[in-house]
């Protein structure tokens, strides 16, 4: 951050992906062009436009390398019954962030470390709320709501809510891992790991913390998320090769795929950092946020709120827009959400945009967990002087007139970059990151 604030880097980073679970393991699968995109295993799919998700398979929550030597690994184990796939994923990307920091062991005031976490909709698993619904539902097939609350409610377990709240994903960690600091949640869909990493890097900034562990986490293997995006609209309908079924900023996209996973960073103040010698991934210039969502809803298709989100962020970094050396784009797949992006990167850097790449080809939609995870995939590319490359833009869409990384990593010694997220309804959120060189 520019001026008299405080200088914010990023000192670790947590991985839990469908291409795996390590920054290292993430760029091989993408230099490879490798994509977890697949016919989805968890549950049975009738009914839908496809049956393709990106899993994580597998994984083995309490066996996580990371979790198995923590010094909380007891206190863990009971409270694991609590929490959704979404928290477990959140709390295994976040010790993960905390050993690679190397503050696993402590090295921090507790009360000079916070939490600020992205999260999506949790959705509940449907045999916890099945026997109250059935208790509530007449003969006749309606639903009676003055039997649900009078007598079906009891029905549920007492601790079924802990499950499933957006801010439990804090909530776990900041107990395990003792974060007595500035603590929030931010839900605003995929903008969310964005808006929570700008969010922290201001808090420390303003000095009200020296470390913040933030990022987000997000799972959309479940019934009813296929639901939603079915009814939304946003499911692809690719009939072909599964692995082809996203197809960012590609002239036959058609829309996205679900994903999971969860990315976690530990951003601290320079100086903290530099006084107990942390290696320093890179740093956090600037961040912006905006919103173009419809009246009628949905999203502006000239894509307004993220060139107010991109401006914002650059202006933030006290940087020109020539000084970015590429974008890492929401790229979610669809005919609107690419060309609303497109417009506005063209809107902010003209004909001189700089390189674009978006992972959604790779792994789908990560949802709210995506923008964190795309972060670590920019930040792991230039530590080797690498763009990660967008898979399946095989015939780049004209209208969207941009310079798509394709097919393989392009080399670039520019080591600025932005990324970019934007939710269906329109709003965005924007970093501008300083990869540390090589």
């Amino acid at each position: 951050m520019p001026g008299s604030e405080r200088r914010v880097v990023i000192t670790g980073v947590g991985l839990v992906s469908p291409l795996g679970d390590s920054p290292d393991q993430l760029w091989a699968a993408l230099e490879a062009g490798k994509g977890a995109v697949a016919p989805i295993e968890a549950f049975p799919v009738e009914g839908m436009p496809n049956h393709l998700a990106a899993e994580i398979r597998p994984f083995d929550f309490l066996k996580t390398p990371a979790l198995a030597k923590a010094s909380f690994f007891k206190e863990l184990r009971k409270s694991r019954k609590y929490m959704a796939r979404d928290i477990q994923l959140c709390v295994a990307g976040a010790q993960l962030a905390m050993v690679d920091s190397g503050l696993g062991k402590g090295g921090v005031d507790p009360t000079r470390i916070g939490i600020d976490l992205g999260a999506g909709l949790i959705s509940t698993e449907l045999d916890e709320l099945a026997p109250a619904i059935e208790h509530a539902t007449k003969p006749t097939g309606s639903f009676d709501y003055a039997a649900w609350g009078r007598e079906s409610i009891g029905i549920i377990e007492p601790f079924w809510l802990l499950k499933y709240l957006p801010n439990m994903l804090a909530c776990h960690i900041s107990i395990l891992m003792d974060c007595q600091g500035p603590s929030n949640t931010i839900t605003e869909a995929d903008a969310s790991a964005n808006l929570a990493i700008a969010e922290a890097a201001r808090i420390i900034a303003r000095g009200k913390a020296d470390v913040m562990v933030t990022g987000a986490a997000d799972s959309k293997i479940h019934p009813l998320s296929f639901i939603r995006m079915a009814m939304q609209g946003t499911m692809s309908r690719w009939q072909g090769d599964p692995a082809g079924a996203c197809r960012p900023f590609d002239a036959r996209r058609e829309g996205t795929v679900p994903g999971e996973g969860a990315g976690i960073v530990i951003l601290e103040e320079y100086e903290h950092a530099k006084a107990r010698g942390a290696k320093i991934h890179g740093e956090i210039l600037g961040a912006g946020s905006g919103c173009d969502a419809m009246a009628a809803g949905g999203l502006d298709p000239d894509g307004g709120g993220t060139a107010v989100a991109i401006r914002s962020a650059i202006r933030a970094a006290g940087i020109t827009p020539a000084e970015i050396g590429h974008i890492n784009a929401h790229g979610i797949g669809t005919k609107v959400g690419d060309l609303a992006e497109a417009r506005a990167f063209r809107r902010v850097f003209g004909d001189a945009a700089p390189p674009v790449t978006s992972l959604k080809g790779h792994m789908g939609t990560l949802a709210s967990g995506c923008g964190s995870v795309e972060l670590i995939a920019s930040l792991a590319g230039l530590s080797r002087g690498m763009i990660p490359p967008t898979r399946n833009c095989d015939d780049p869409d004209p209208e969207c007139g941009l310079d798509i990384v394709r097919d393989r990593p392009r080399p670039s010694s520019n080591p600025i970059f932005v990324n970019t997220n934007i939710t269906a309804n329109g709003q965005a959120a924007a970093l501008v990151v300083q990869a540390a060189r090589p």
